[in-house]
């Protein structure tokens, strides 16, 4: 079943402005639908390919005969004979092989099309279905791509201009000169038909057009009730959370990577950009095991529930008499902050033992809003029954690091991520954090990263028997986008 927000067209913020982002859809087609198509419109199309339109029933077969003819007489093939019904039906089927079997196809369905439908009614479905290049299809997609409007704001002069590249949008796109030409002979042709007037005629021809080329994604339907600010069924528009320039730079980190990688950037809970190697919905539905990222949130409750700043913890083995991974040079013994600061696995399960597992998980249930049963005492060390989304792990951050809700503890705990920003990336920005985790073998790396205003959370995806390194090259590709991430002076002082 096909989801009622399929075609919808998302709006993200760009400085004072509302830019078009995308399109909702579960392929990589962008198709966004729309109610309105110009009447003018409808007038060009007919008049320049399917002038008999209005009196065949899909099929016309004068217009056929005679674009065989005059086909035959030139040796190649001038001119075509598909109706606005069959190059309808050509764009629904999605098939453009040049085979008897595929004519056919298009042949039934136009039928079918004219049976089941009014002429105006086919003349609407053409401009949502009509190919208009790379992934866009619909008027609604192409004037939003090549103008960066929509419909009813496009000009004669731009509505002309969709019209001339019609017939082979890729091909005309990339040869301006030979656009040119067919766009001067369809404006000759409505005019000496008196389609359009002769001041109309002169405009067309000195109009100069700007073509923007806004680049449109498609968002997967799964990825929409997390982006939404508002949705308009009547004009089918979806406001999102997104902010321009975060969102291209994420769509740039994850095009960058060597890895597949996913990314998703909070502004106070809001999502604000998110990008990934595994299509628009990964972010959300995709769950696993996050490693030493929950780390922050157990120091945090180990302080407050009686583990002191001074208290040491073995570095190298557990109460539990679990064989635990660790990675790094330093003492057999660490209180609690110096765990957190080299991600020792054994400090915390000391820790959480001495506390009660039972305490712990409760309060991880809590931050992530799940069932207390989703958490047994490996969650210490990330792994939980369900998993955990880069979405959740990201929107637990922004919510108990909050800048309004901020208690000595918790600035305590950003104080250590601080170093950890620095040791692990070599910069220094004020009121910056930064907390890593892996899972069994590398098979997932995160990073967990902000300050007072933004929230990122990156997962990368690789073949551990690639890279047997607990971090690899993952820090390097932050590293290099550090500043495009974060601005260096903040006003808000964490530390």
């Amino acid at each position: 079943m096909k989801n009622e927000l399929d075609g919808y067209v998302i709006y993200c913020k760009d400085s004072d402005r509302e830019t078009p982002l995308g399109v909702v859809s579960d392929s990589y087609d962008c198709q966004a639908l729309s109610d309105y198509v110009p009447t003018r419109l409808k007038n060009f199309l007919v008049e320049i390919e399917d002038k008999r339109f209005y009196s065949h029933n899909g099929i016309d077969f004068k217009g056929l005969s005679r674009a065989i003819i005059k086909n035959l007489k030139t040796g190649r093939i001038v001119q075509g004979g598909s109706t606005i019904s069959q190059q309808l039906a050509r764009n629904i089927i999605r098939d453009t092989r040049k085979t008897v079997t595929r004519k056919l196809k298009e042949t039934i369905k136009a039928i079918q099309i004219e049976k089941q439908f009014s002429k105006d009614e086919i003349l609407n479905l053409y401009f949502n279905n009509v190919y208009f290049g790379k992934n866009i299809w619909g008027l609604r997609t192409a004037g939003l791509y090549y103008f960066g409007k929509e419909v009813e704001k496009l000009t004669q002069t731009e509505l002309l201009y969709l019209l001339t590249i019609l017939r082979g949008p890729n091909y005309y796109t990339k040869r301006p000169e030979i656009t040119q030409k067919r766009y001067n002979t369809i404006n000759n042709i409505l005019f000496e038909r008196k389609v359009i007037s002769k001041s109309r005629f002169q405009k067309n021809i000195k109009s100069k057009l700007t073509i923007s080329e806004t680049q449109l994604s498609s968002f997967k339907n799964a990825a929409i009730p997390f982006i939404t600010n508002r949705i308009d069924d009547k004009t089918k528009t979806i406001i999102s959370s997104i902010d321009y320039k975060t969102q291209d730079f994420a769509k740039n980190f994850v095009a960058e990577s060597k890895y597949p990688v996913s990314i998703i950037a909070l502004r106070k809970g809001k999502i604000v950009g998110f990008a990934s190697s595994y299509g628009t919905d990964y972010p959300f539905i995709s769950k696993s095991n996050v490693g030493s990222t929950l780390k922050p949130f157990l120091y945090c409750h180990l302080r407050e529930n009686g583990i002191s700043e001074f208290e040491k913890f073995d570095a190298f083995n557990n109460n539990l008499d679990w064989k635990v991974r660790e990675v790094g040079y330093y003492k057999s013994q660490l209180n609690i902050q110096e765990a957190l600061f080299y991600s020792n696995n054994n400090s915390f399960l000391n820790a959480a033992s001495k506390v009660g597992f039972e305490t712990n998980l409760k309060f991880l249930s809590d931050i992530f809003n799940k069932p207390e049963t989703d958490f047994f005492p490996s969650s210490v060390l990330g792994a939980t029954k369900s998993g955990i989304s880069l979405y959740e792990l990201a929107l637990a951050y922004s919510n108990y690091f909050n800048p309004t809700s901020l208690t000595d503890t918790k600035t305590e705990c950003l104080s250590i991520l601080n170093n950890v920003f620095y040791e692990k990336l070599g910069i220094r920005i004020e009121n910056a954090f930064l907390k890593t985790g892996t899972t069994n073998d590398n098979k997932e790396r995160f990073a967990v990263l902000g300050n007072a205003d933004l929230v990122y959370a990156i997962l990368r995806n690789e073949n551990a028997l690639n890279d047997l390194s607990k971090e690899g090259g993952f820090m390097n590709q932050i590293s290099r986008n550090v500043s495009s991430m974060f601005k260096p002076d903040l006003n808000f002082v964490w530390i």
